[in-house]
């Protein structure tokens, strides 16, 4: 179903898309994204941006923006970059700076999710914004400097993800996730945060969801991704 709300100009999810090639442009400038040559990955990223740039400077409705050469081009272009890191670009990144591993794989997989975001995800909506999936828990473990804090291996069946929490959650809980920007506490780089009801609850769900994007998230949920994207977007002038 289309929204009739849609406006290509305003929409969250390709501001953001705009912010995760930034990103990955200055990562590249400085040299820090592994298995392709700066001049190459600075060619494509112009390459992605110019078509997120026309896509958010027209006019179509969401159904043909999907269906136009320039998402296609954006989609093409993506994949030839992904593909120019090969298949150990994430543990090489992460050997060098953890930080900056996890934020390249953040503006990849924000970008790499930019489709089925827009089909899905409701428009005007905060929290359409960035990747939302259920997890279980693999592991837990008490952060290393910060007793307050405690440090989860948590994985969507994609992907291993480390979340830094106060909250004590119990191995192999499902519980809904949102991969946001990366933030070092103490030390440790979370990697997202873990959603919550409107009593302050996390959101859980079972086995079969895991992997999963919910149709239906709380209002609390959404303010806590509005809280950490709007500002970081309008700092930028993105929106």
């Amino acid at each position: 179903m289309i929204s009739k709300s849609f406006n290509a100009k305003s929409d969250i999810r390709l501001a953001m898309a705009i912010y995760s090639i930034n990103i990955l442009d200055n990562l590249a400038r400085d040299g820090k994204i592994p298995g392709i040559r700066k001049n190459e990955a600075l060619q494509l990223l112009e390459k992605i941006s110019s078509c997120v740039m026309k896509m958010r400077e027209s006019t179509l409705s969401k159904h043909m923006l999907l269906m136009s050469n320039l998402f296609r081009g954006f989609n093409n272009h993506l994949s030839t970059f992904i593909s120019r890191l090969g298949v150990n670009w994430y543990r090489i990144a992460k050997a060098k700076d953890p930080y900056n591993a996890k934020l390249l794989r953040f503006a990849i997989f924000n970008l790499r999710s930019l489709g089925n975001r827009l089909k899905k995800c409701s428009d005007d909506d905060p929290i359409s914004a960035v990747k939302v999936r259920y997890v279980r828990v693999l592991e837990q473990k008490k952060h290393p400097r910060n007793k307050k804090y405690n440090v989860l291996k948590v994985t969507d069946m994609e992907m291993t993800y480390e979340v830094v929490t106060q909250d004590n959650i119990e191995e192999k809980a499902v519980i809904l996730f949102a991969h946001t920007f990366p933030e070092n506490i103490d030390g440790v780089i979370s990697e997202g945060i873990f959603l919550k009801d409107e009593n302050g609850e996390l959101i859980r769900g079972t086995d079969e969801d895991i992997g999963q994007r919910p149709i239906n998230v709380p209002e609390s949920a959404k303010k806590q991704i509005e809280e950490r994207v709007i500002k970081v977007l309008k700092d930028e002038f993105l929106i």
